[in-house]
């Protein structure tokens, strides 16, 4: 477990990293509190993997879907009457999936007051939701209209235990049995998108969808189906969203590069390619990006 810096006073993040067999399903369990946070939207920037929240404040989280148009700047007005946003406010319940996202949405900052969350690898997800995953791409879904009962019962499991490793430990107890329980064989990972992840993964990215495609010897229609349906996304989305991803990786490090460096040290064909998807993707322009992120991912919107 690891308890990391926060960028502001009386948050506390803590993660978690589980133990096998898990640890193949789930990159990350995360703990997450800030009673004050200044901001009433912000931005997620899109990771192509899928993930679950729990929020231990409320019995709701909330996003907003981009596609309903540009976001308005953050106002009182819209913490009172969401709906009224023009961009349009989903209400969840308290437990929700996060599915594969190729696109930013925004959040409601106070439902992370204090929010507990599994991070799934690329294609982890499988596993716990089989065939809903590439339904669930884009979108957010109460886990309720999943998993049923169950839901309710793994938020009061996780709010019954009273500190962070208690709660992240009664989270991954959860995930880990039902991975335990279910059946082995219907949802089992197609061999060839766990192939493709682990080509894909390569830092060099040498591995293109067609290299796959020619490697596993199956027509490119049914190896795209297969990874759509598994991962949530295509394969050539999934492959520009963890190019994106890279971008994010270099400038959190703090690599003093220029965009030109960046976008080559990526695998972009040049720097006006590497802007366009850093737009298509962020809603911003990458030098927008670092001037405004809070953490990796998070970008707050201010009036």
């Amino acid at each position: 477990m690891a308890c990391l810096p926060s960028p502001g006073r009386a948050m506390h993040f803590v993660t978690r990293t589980p133990s096998p067999p898990l640890a193949r399903f789930v990159g990350q369990l995360w703990y997450f509190t800030a009673p004050e946070l200044p901001d009433l939207l912000e931005r997620v920037l899109p990771t192509g993997s899928m993930s679950l929240l729990i929020s231990l404040a409320d019995d709701e989280l909330r996003w907003y879907d981009v596609a309903a148009g540009p976001f308005a700047p953050a106002t009182a007005a819209d913490a009172v009457a969401p709906a009224a946003s023009p961009a349009r406010c989903h209400r969840l319940s308290g437990v929700a999936v996060c599915g594969a996202y190729a696109e930013h949405f925004a959040i409601d900052t106070a439902e992370q007051r204090a929010i507990v969350g599994a991070e799934f690898t690329p294609g982890g997800a499988f596993p716990f939701f089989g065939s809903d995953v590439e339904a669930l791409g884009g979108t957010h879904v109460s886990l309720d209209a999943l998993w049923g009962r169950e839901a309710a019962l793994l938020r009061e499991r996780v709010l019954e235990a009273t500190t962070p490793d208690a709660r992240l430990h009664a989270l991954e107890s959860a995930l880990a049995e039902r991975l335990l329980r279910r059946p082995a064989r219907p949802l089992a990972r197609d061999p060839a998108v766990d192939f493709a992840l682990a080509a894909f993964a390569d830092p060099s990215g040498a591995y293109t969808v067609s290299d796959v495609v020619g490697r596993l010897g199956v027509s490119s229609r049914r190896f795209i189906r297969s990874f759509a349906e598994q991962v949530g996304l295509t394969p050539k989305r999934y492959c520009r969203v963890r190019r994106f991803q890279q971008a994010l990786a270099a400038i959190e490090r703090g690599d003093r590069l220029s965009w030109a460096a960046v976008a080559a040290s990526c695998g972009y064909y040049d720097q006006a390619h590497f802007i366009h998807d850093f737009r298509a993707f962020a809603g911003l322009t990458p030098t927008e990006y670092v001037a405004k992120r809070r953490v990796q991912n998070h970008v707050p919107l201010r009036g």
